[in-house]
C-alpha cells in the first residue's frame, strides 16, 4: 500500500469550508455604555450641537442601517462616570444610582422621526447629574439626567 500525504486533504477541507471566521472579542455591557455615551475629552468642541449629535452618532455606530432615536453623551471624565456606581453617587431605587457631581452633556434627538438613514440628529449642551444603572458597581445603561 502507498503512503498517502495529507495535505491535499486539508486543502481542500479548507477550500470547502472557506475563511475561517476571526475570532472577536464581544463588547461587554460597560464597553458598549463607555462607547455610546461617554466622550471625553470632548471630541471636536468647537462643532455646534447638531453637527456633533451629526458626527458622534456617525462614529460611535448609532446612526447605520438604523438611526438610534436618542442618545446623550457625557463629558466627564470616565473614572469619574464610573464612581457613580460606588461612591460617587447614590442609590435611586432597583440598580440605579444618581451622580453627586453635575456632567457637561449632550443630548442628541433624531430630526424628522424617521429612523431610517440619513440620520440627522438636533443636539442641545447642558450641565446635570446623571442616573446611570449599574451591575458590578459599573455603568451599564444611561438613564437619564436628575
Amino acid at each position: 500500500m502507498a503512503p498517502t500525504s495529507i495535505g491535499p486533504i486539508l486543502l481542500l477541507l479548507l477550500a470547502l469550508l472557506g475563511p475561517l471566521p476571526a475570532f472577536t472579542q464581544r463588547e461587554t455591557r460597560h464597553q458598549k455604555f463607555q462607547r455610546q455615551h461617554v466622550d471625553f475629552p470632548k471630541t471636536s468642541p468647537d462643532l455646534d450641537p447638531r453637527r456633533y449629535c451629526n458626527l458622534m452618532m456617525q462614529r460611535r455606530k448609532m446612526a447605520g442601517d438604523t438611526c438610534k432615536p436618542s442618545n446623550t453623551f457625557v463629558h466627564g471624565n470616565p473614572e469619574d462616570v464610573d464612581a457613580v456606581c460606588t461612591h460617587g453617587g447614590v442609590y435611586s431605587s432597583e440598580n440605579y444610582y444618581d451622580s453627586n457631581i453635575s456632567f457637561e452633556i449632550t443630548s442628541c434627538r433624531i430630526s424628522g422621526g424617521s429612523q431610517r438613514p440619513p440620520c440627522n440628529y438636533r443636539g442641545r449642551l447642558s450641565t446635570q447629574n446623571i442616573r446611570v444603572a449599574c451591575i458590578n458597581n459599573m455603568p451599564v445603561h444611561f438613564k437619564g439626567t436628575v
